[in-house]
């Protein structure tokens, strides 16, 4: 299975997981960017790993079913990885929802470019800033650098272990969820200071209109403590991401 000296099976074989992860990943996968585009990245890391993985890659089959079966494993094995990134992208949008529940700015939409529909707002920011930060730091080449590194984790056409492939997707959406509310915690804890405080005025001055003096207040604080906090809990975020793409290799 050669074209002018190309080995068809090792590519197809290499490129079916080189694919699946490029369509997920963090920067790379986001809906607003062209699928021509990742599909060409993809075909690009493709052509420079091949040479060097062409050694690994098992024998092409004697029939199409099984060959089929190996571009399947191939498949699975790129989309519980880029998953796996790709839920990480997630605790940006519980970090949104929390802050918008707590800003009372829970029901505010915005244009979301990287999702090309309408989100919450806090949600939005997140996740334009996550992806610029990606970018500036140069984790996108961290994350190609996993992908040539997924090989000697995962050897090519051998199903990996069902049973840890769930154990890892479930502990990386609980770390995904403890990132999330570790970049809102600034705002969930001073929305809990607030919320005491207005029981408190409630209950010394009864006939003040509590809510609709509290509303403009409310929000105000939201975006003071979002603009302390949201450094620390970017890098928070960004240090997960960076060891995720470590830990493939």
């Amino acid at each position: 299975m050669t074209l002018y000296g190309v080995d068809l099976w090792a590519g197809a074989l290499i490129f079916a997981r080189i694919g699946a992860m490029a369509m997920l990943l963090p920067g790379f996968g986001e809906p607003a960017v062209s699928p021509r585009f990742r599909l060409g990245l993809a075909i690009m890391i493709t052509a420079v790993l091949a040479p060097s993985l062409a050694g690994q890659i098992p024998a092409a089959p004697d029939n199409a079913w099984a060959a089929a079966g190996r571009v399947s494993i191939e498949l699975f094995i790129g989309g519980i990885l880029g998953g796996a990134a790709r839920l990480l992208m997630s605790a940006l949008a519980t970090a949104g929802q929390i802050m918008g529940l707590e800003s009372g700015l829970a029901f505010a939409q915005t244009a979301d470019p990287t999702m090309t529909q309408t989100g919450q707002i806090f949600g939005v920011f997140l996740g334009l800033l996550g992806v610029t930060l990606i970018f500036a730091f140069d984790l996108h080449h961290l994350f190609i650098a996993a992908m040539a590194n997924s090989y000697a984790v995962f050897r090519p056409g051998e199903m990996p272990d069902l049973g840890d492939a769930s154990e890892y997707a479930l502990e990386t959406v609980a770390t995904s969820f403890r990132i999330g509310v570790q970049i809102a915690a600034p705002m969930i804890l001073g929305g809990l200071i607030f919320r005491v405080g207005l029981g408190v005025l409630a209950r010394l001055i009864p006939s003040i209109q509590v809510f609709f003096v509290a509303l403009p207040l409310q929000v105000m604080g939201a975006f003071m403590l979002m603009a302390l906090g949201i450094s620390a809990g970017m890098l928070v975020w960004l240090d997960s991401v960076e060891r995720f793409a470590e830990g493939i290799g």
